[in-house]
């Protein structure tokens, strides 16, 4: 049956290159009319500590405005399908709300746990007419703990306009080439096992990107470069790297696992990077190792694989360039992930 073109209002950050933004784009694409309203604009990110705690003070009425400007623009806009992604801050009235105009509420939550994103989430995700999870253990904890049976696992993607192959000049880097490299947020685990590579490899150029909570691992200090990399300048860092680390992130309150994939297991090869990723069952069933990507079991074997693929050049850059394929080839992009949230608004409007 042929699709129309949806009006949708999305609720979610629009910084260019993140992950919510992606969806966005990629719903543009697909010819839909998508009005965004964006959390960024009512919660700044405040790092002084007196912004910060004028922020919590008024924390409950930022809230408030918040929604009631979800459900003005829901009123005015008139929307056949309301696409939250993650949404800590909407309440249940304003899905609720929303929904009685006849508008299919869907969700996308991104994150490993549902409890430890505030108040609203665990109040408000039952009020969807369905929940995307991108974590393939994220729907029995749904029902387990919040009673959600209408969720399904859609995992993280790669975004074909900012997570492109870049081909760096030699005389040109911008600051990004290196051997090996790791780009995200800082945890004990992820600490620690750089700390590994770092003390194995003293003379290998080796670049840490992301939040400032890396400059609490003072052994990374050096390693550290200060600021996250975002959008395009994330393809270039991941393209200047002759290795890119990935690694899961833990588990955390509320979740019955730690991550199995990650959004960087598809942006890394989509992007032509070459990925040693943390070895699990599910990261493997996406990419084939030895051909597609190479994969790590511990420390020891996170650092043993390093000094291995820097000593076959010709190796890695076949690795990276079939990764890449992999992930063009195989439904990997937010477009493909937008398709299927597409086919579920058509299979519950069906319902009603």
């Amino acid at each position: 049956m042929p699709h129309d073109n949806l009006r949708i209002l999305a609720v979610c950050n629009t910084r260019f290159g993140g992950n919510d933004d992606s969806y966005v784009r990629a719903f543009r694409r697909a010819g839909h009319s998508v009005l965004a309203i964006a959390s960024e604009a009512h919660f700044p990110r405040w790092n002084s500590f007196s912004l910060r705690a004028i922020r919590r003070i008024l924390e409950g009425k930022i809230t408030g405005e918040f929604n009631s400007a979800i459900m003005e623009a829901g009123r005015m806009f008139g929307p056949d399908l309301l696409f939250v992604f993650k949404g800590e801050s909407v309440r249940p009235e304003t899905v609720a709300f929303i929904k009685e105009q006849g508008t299919v509420a869907i969700n996308y939550w991104p994150d490993v746990s549902f409890q430890a994103h505030g108040y609203w989430p665990p109040k408000t995700l039952p009020h969807y007419d369905w929940i995307f999870n991108s974590k393939s253990f994220g729907v029995q904890d749904l029902q387990a703990q919040l009673g959600v049976a209408n969720a399904s696992f859609l995992p993280h993607a790669f975004d074909t306009q900012v997570h492109t192959h870049v081909a760096m000049d030699a005389n040109r880097d911008n600051g990004f080439a290196c051997d090996i490299s790791f780009i995200g947020n800082w945890s004990p685990k992820k600490e620690a096992l750089l700390a590994a590579v770092a003390e194995s490899n003293p003379v290998s150029s080796f670049r840490i990107w992301g939040s400032n909570y890396w400059r609490r691992a003072s052994g990374l200090k050096t390693r550290f470069q200060g600021y996250p990399v975002l959008g395009q300048e994330y393809a270039r860092a991941i393209c200047a790297s002759r290795i890119n680390i990935c690694i899961l992130s833990e588990k955390r309150a509320g979740a019955s696992s730690g991550d199995l994939t990650t959004a960087r297991t598809f942006e890394l090869a989509g992007a032509g990077g070459f990925m040693l990723h943390e070895r699990t069952e599910e990261a493997m069933s996406y990419f084939e190792e030895g051909k597609e990507c190479a994969f790590f079991d511990d420390a020891e074997d996170l650092v043993a694989k390093i000094r291995y693929y820097l000593a076959h050049e010709d190796e890695r850059r076949a690795i990276a360039a079939a990764g890449r394929q992999r992930a063009l080839k195989s439904g990997y992009s937010y477009d493909d992930r937008v398709a299927a949230v597409i086919e579920k608004y058509y299979e519950l409007r069906s319902r009603e």
